[in-house]
């Protein structure tokens, strides 16, 4: 276990320090937990969803090759008791905008209910910060990506200022926010076309973000979003993994959703034997990020940790569930149905999130009128998934900018896209090349991958 942590501390060192010289060997401002900036005013109330509370130049090492500036916004948005509350996004300004500009949303996976694990301290200059690893593998190609297209980029810290992972209206008002923030700092037209992109817990972010946005934020101009192992229930991807190799997301997930809903918090709380309240205190603790969350924790039963075990049908806990799902078949309320063209990306054989509630939500999706691309990887498992949704991924949305993504019916498969040179470009093509046999938070390293076996299975 620590040789593990060791190597992925050792990766995120090598990975930085290929994107980004000179490094500094720590952040360049302080932690969150620590850092005046992450605050909520007292006036918040009077700032609208989206208004800048302030705003920052930052130095990260993502960017720096498109010759990007980097940002931080805070900014207001919403919780999910709709109290509005300070969050913080980074952005990226390309260097040559697009015109008309476009809007490229990031969600990256933080995995985790510690602020200093969230997106916008990873993706500071530096290797020391508890989550970088999950800022210096696929993430920078991806932003670098939408910077040659000369796309703003916005990465919100979606789980927000209290660390509430897998909570999907905290994540979603989140991510539509930052958005908004970006388009009010960089002074963009308000019908600016915007395409969203994530993957596991990002995909989380993302596909709430896009279910909300018509009700929560109408004007964003959402033209596309590709996301992948997108956990669209939080009670299957709980049950799918509790007691397993990776049950430290299933601990994780029981903390951030109580994180986000106090009477969830309330009802654990008197229920947690000694294991438990000990657990719950590590993993919310200061540099508890991916990793440790990872490899702390395997074959841990979540009900071992307390001494009520029908927590899953009990009240607060089962309405809980039931608003925090987007299967139809699961829900209390009527899922949303974006319109607008979507690309989903899934391993039949994933081992964190589970295959068969996204196979399911995609079918009730389809059958009220949604446009959803829907590829299955049948030789993948969620690491692998990563990199070979990554190439059609950002193909689809490069179509989808222009109004002209691929159409299939609703649930069915992409047509093979470019390929990942054609895409990418060389360079980035190169870097995806490099990650293969490189070690991942997730616990495994990537690989066999290259452009053009990436390009065969395409």
């Amino acid at each position: 276990m620590r040789f593990f942590l060791r190597a992925v501390l050792g990766l995120a060192v090598t990975a930085t320090a290929a994107l980004a010289a000179p490094l500094e060997p720590r952040a360049a401002l302080p932690d969150p937990n620590e850092d005046p900036f992450y605050s909520t005013p007292s006036n918040i109330e009077t700032f609208a969803n989206g208004q800048i509370i302030q705003s920052r130049k930052v130095p990260t090492d993502i960017g720096n090759s498109n010759n990007a500036a980097s940002y931080q916004l805070s900014y207001r948005t919403t919780n999910t008791q709709e109290d509005a509350v300070a969050n913080v996004a980074t952005i990226w300004i390309p260097a040559k905008p697009s015109s008309p500009p476009r809007i490229f949303t990031y969600q990256v996976y933080e995995d985790s209910t510690q602020l200093d694990c969230a997106p916008s301290y990873s993706y500071l200059t530096g290797y020391d910060q508890p989550n970088k690893a999950t800022a210096v593998l696929d993430t920078p190609i991806v932003i670098s990506w939408a910077l040659q297209q000369g796309y703003y980029v916005v990465s919100a810290d979606h789980e927000g200022a209290r660390s509430a992972f897998i909570a999907g209206y905290e994540e979603g008002m989140a991510a539509l926010d930052g958005i908004r923030a970006l388009r009010n700092y960089a002074k963009l037209p308000q019908d600016s076309a915007v395409g969203a992109y994530g993957y596991s817990g990002g995909a989380h972010a993302t596909v709430w973000a896009t279910s909300l946005a018509a009700a929560y934020a109408p004007e964003i101009n959402f033209i596309g979003a590709a996301h992948g192992g997108t956990p669209v229930s939080a009670k299957d991807t709980f049950t799918f993994i509790n007691g397993g190799f990776f049950a430290g997301f299933a601990i994780a997930g029981v903390s951030g959703l109580a994180n986000a809903h106090p009477d969830m918090e309330a009802f654990i709380q008197p229920r947690l034997n000694a294991e438990g309240v000990k657990t719950l205190k590590q993993i919310r603790s200061r540099g508890f990020c991916l990793p440790e969350v990872v490899t702390t924790y395997p074959f841990k039963n979540v009900f071992a940790l307390v001494n009520d075990t029908n927590l899953l049908t009990e009240q607060p806990i089962s309405g809980i569930l039931q608003q925090e799902t987007l299967v139809q078949s699961e829900a209390s309320y009527a899922v949303p149905v974006p319109k607008f063209p979507r690309f989903l990306w899934h391993a039949a054989l994933d081992e964190i999130v589970p295959y068969v509630p996204v196979t399911e939500y995609v079918k009730e999706q389809c059958a009220k009128g949604a446009n959803i691309n829907f590829n299955t990887y049948p030789i993948a498992e969620h690491l692998t998934a990563e990199i070979f949704g990554l190439v059609p991924g950002l193909w689809f949305l490069s179509q989808a900018y222009e109004g002209k993504a691929p159409a299939v019916q609703c649930g069915t498969a992409l047509p093979a896209a470019p390929s990942a040179q054609q895409v990418l470009g060389n360079d980035l093509a190169n870097q995806l090349s490099s990650l293969n046999g490189k070690q991942s938070p997730f616990g495994k390293p990537f690989g066999p991958i290259s452009p053009t076996s990436l390009d065969k299975l395409l």
